[in-house]
């Protein structure tokens, strides 16, 4: 027969507190962890770039890879 959920809970915590890997607990309180999302991080300047970045974009202003690498490399010399 199955374990109960909560004995599935308490054998979890057993077993966490017997770890001695750093790593094993980085990994776990990733999991754990709510995930954030990148755009809460940004600067108000950043999310400003950004959204300046979609208009040119949408607006046709934009460059290929290559010739933006291209144009990079010549302001360095």
């Amino acid at each position: 027969m199955s374990q109960s959920l909560e004995a599935r809970k308490l054998s979890i915590l057993e077993y966490l507190a017997e770890i001695e890997d750093e790593a094993v607990i980085v990994q776990i309180e990733n999991i754990l962890k709510p995930k954030v999302d990148f755009w809460d991080e940004l600067t108000d300047e950043q999310k400003e770039s950004i959204r300046r970045g979609e208009k040119d974009f949408e607006e046709g202003r934009k460059v290929s890879f290559k010739q933006f690498l291209e144009e990079r490399r010549s302001r360095q010399k």
